[in-house]
């Protein structure tokens, strides 16, 4: 087991895949080494590192890392949804469906042989037509004038005589199908009744309303199922964009798991009572998606729906290793795994950790709280720093509100408005309450996975990585894609889809007559709840110390006033592998040229991009599966012992020059 040097965790490392800083005429290098060393400390404030969130151990020994620049354009990152058969879900076509179209029933055969004109006023004068088949030429004519008249005293008329109900049935499908504005039908004492709902013969054209389209749903499943693709676009964004295309909310649609914005993600989602057709035409004006491979079912998708993801990460200006240097490390890798921490999306990417607004939740300290979410930081964008200043200054919440941007800033948005309601302007409990409840629990998951980290760091650090030792906590891994019952308190907000194990799962403890039974990939821990077990060993002590400095108890975690927040925990293996795992070497010469093809390429016929003998730069793409909990950043971590944080890699792409 190795553990960071203190300057691997110093603030202001400098990577060798940076380049220097470039001296201006006048500038002495004193000058230039000062400026240089007070951006750094700077942008160090900036954002997250692994350390701060207690990630700092690493599998493997003697290697040194090497420097790469992570998602340098979004096109470097592609990650497709592995469904719960352990099948890699692809985007092949905009337009294909699989059995869109139900069987006719007798009723709907009959309702088609009708011929309804698609136009209003034609589907008018046809209807008397047939019901003058059904009814004869004067009741036709009668029913006719009453539509067309404008007396409101007489909006009726009673057919003087009893139909049979096949007689009955035939006229219903003329006045349901070709009339369904006009008319409604009636039987009363045996007879029909013809009720105008409005005046006059139709003049505009349009579609008419069916009313047989509840059958096609009775035998395709209530739910289409699509494939998206989305680049450099939020899950919820795009879903959002579909939904106000066919005129629908996001609560029509399902999803089995969210996906990183910044790359090319593919997944599954459902939409409830949708038909393709009208999905097939949204996706046209979607920005940054599409869709395809439409089908049906009779179940929404939900968080959780899946096994797994693929990815092909693209790892651009490799330096400090070729190709025999890194192979024995990226052999480890396959053989030996990578330890699952939980990764910086997480956490978020600036100053204050979305777990700090955690501690003070889950202490119902909401003044606290909603003064993190407003609290101003560095690194905002333009807008958000005057919102955040306006409040720091003056707490005018409704001059902050005018200048906060919802979109950039939901949760800062919500505890704004709720301020700026009238009467409301002190009440932080309500404030915070006015955030969306998937945010909030955001906070309080992201609490859970920094003790998970912190602790997992102690664990490896203590007792190593050779396999399990004696009070461990056990649950035999289950291989990949492989279900254990139960899911954890909530599915987490952020790029990664959950699947630690639920804590209704007992562990087995490790004792000295069992421990040959195990390995290293079946040693879980747990995330702090009320419901899980610790382990029987020192690593108890951690979590007890570490939430003891934040004001909290791993014991106490049930006791909060509000059930939401009440968490009842989960447990986590600490050391996985990939599956599937390849690599291979690229050289190119122009950053701004894509190194992978998406699913979309390939349906519009591009062609997967090809090195360049002897290209300037140095390209590493990885491609490998992981279960749907673990986070591919953190095996990029493994490999090449370098910072993952956000703005780090921000930082890198930066000096490249472009």
């Amino acid at each position: 087991m190795s553990t960071p040097s203190p300057q691997d965790q110093a603030p202001g490392k400098r990577s060798r895949a940076e380049s220097p800083v470039a001296q201006q005429p006048a500038a002495s290098a004193e000058d230039v080494a000062s400026k240089r060393a007070k951006n750094e400390e700077e942008e160090e404030h900036h954002f997250l590192r692994e350390s701060d969130v207690g990630i700092t151990q690493f599998v493997t020994l003697g290697w040194d890392g090497f420097d790469a620049i992570i998602k340098h354009r979004f096109s470097d990152f592609f990650v497709n949804e592995i469904d719960p058969n352990g099948n890699v879900v692809r985007l092949t076509s905009y337009y294909d469906a699989v059995d869109p179209t139900p069987p006719m029933s007798e009723e709907q055969k009959e309702i088609a042989s009708l011929n309804v004109p698609e136009d209003a006023a034609l589907a008018f004068d046809a209807a008397f037509v047939k019901l003058a088949e059904i009814l004869g030429e004067d009741d036709s004519a009668r029913i006719r004038q009453l539509l067309e008249s404008d007396d409101d005293e007489h909006r009726s008329f009673v057919l003087g005589r009893e139909l049979d109900k096949s007689q009955r049935k035939s006229v219903y499908n003329v006045t349901n199908n070709f009339l369904p504005k006009q008319v409604k039908c009636e039987t009363v004492d045996g007879k029909l009744e013809f009720i105008r709902r409005g005046s006059g013969h139709p003049t505009n054209s349009g579609p008419q309303r069916r009313t047989n389209r509840g059958n096609q749903w009775a035998h395709n499943g209530d739910f289409c199922y699509f494939v998206m693709q989305k680049e450099n676009h939020d899950t919820m964004d795009v879903l959002f964009q579909i939904a106000r295309a066919v005129r629908s909310t996001t609560r029509s649609f399902g999803m089995a798991g969210t996906k990183d914005k910044r790359g090319i993600t593919v997944q599954r989602c459902s939409a409830y009572r949708i038909d393709h057709n009208r999905l097939i035409t949204a996706s046209r004006s979607l920005k940054g998606a599409r869709l395809g491979n439409f089908s049906y079912g009779p179940q929404e998708l939900k968080l959780g729906d899946l096994s797994g993801n693929r990815f092909e990460i693209i790892l651009r200006h490799v330096k400090g290793a070729d190709e025999q240097s890194l192979a024995p490390v990226l052999e480890g890798i396959r053989r030996t795994g990578f330890i699952n921490y939980y990764g910086m999306q997480r956490f978020g990417t600036q100053s204050i950790s979305s777990h700090s607004v955690g501690i003070a939740v889950l202490k119902a300290d909401w003044q606290a709280a909603t003064e993190l979410i407003l609290k101003p930081r560095p690194g905002d964008r333009k807008e958000v720093r005057k919102a955040r200043q306006v409040w720091s200054e003056k707490k005018d919440a409704r001059a902050a509100l005018e200048l906060m941007p919802q979109k950039a800033a939901l949760a800062e948005h919500s505890v704004l408005q709720a301020f700026s309601r009238k009467g409301n302007e002190n009440n932080a409990a309500s404030a915070f309450a006015a955030v969306p409840r998937n945010l909030r629990l955001m906070y309080v998951h992201a609490y859970q996975s920094y003790i998970w980290n912190a602790a997992t760091s102690q664990r490896l650090a203590r007792f190593g990585i050779d396999g399990p030792v004696v009070g461990d906590l056990v649950i035999k891994a289950p291989g990949f894609g492989a279900k254990i019952n139960g899911a954890p308190d909530a599915a987490p907000n952020g790029g990664e889809d959950s699947a630690d194990v639920s804590s209704r799962i007992e562990p087995t403890l490790v004792t000295a007559r069992n421990i040959k039974q195990f390995t290293i990939y079946d040693v879980v821990l747990p995330l702090p709840g009320w419901a899980v077990t610790y382990p029987e060993h020192e690593v108890k002590n951690v979590y007890i110390d570490l939430m003891r400095q934040d004001g909290l108890s791993p014991f106490g975690l049930g006791k909060h006033p509000l059930k939401e927040y009440k968490l009842a925990g989960a447990y986590r293996h600490m050391v996985i592998k990939p599956r599937d795992f390849e690599y291979e070497w690229m050289r190119y010469n122009d950053d701004a040229l894509p190194l992978g093809r998406s699913d979309s390429d390939a349906i519009e016929g591009k062609h997967v991009p090809e090195g360049i003998e002897f290209g300037e730069h140095v390209a590493l793409k990885l491609k490998f599966d992981l279960p749907s909990s673990a986070y591919a950043t953190m095996l990029l971590r493994e490999l090449m012992r370098q910072e993952t944080a956000a703005g780090h890699q921000t930082k890198l792409s930066g000096n490249t020059g472009l």
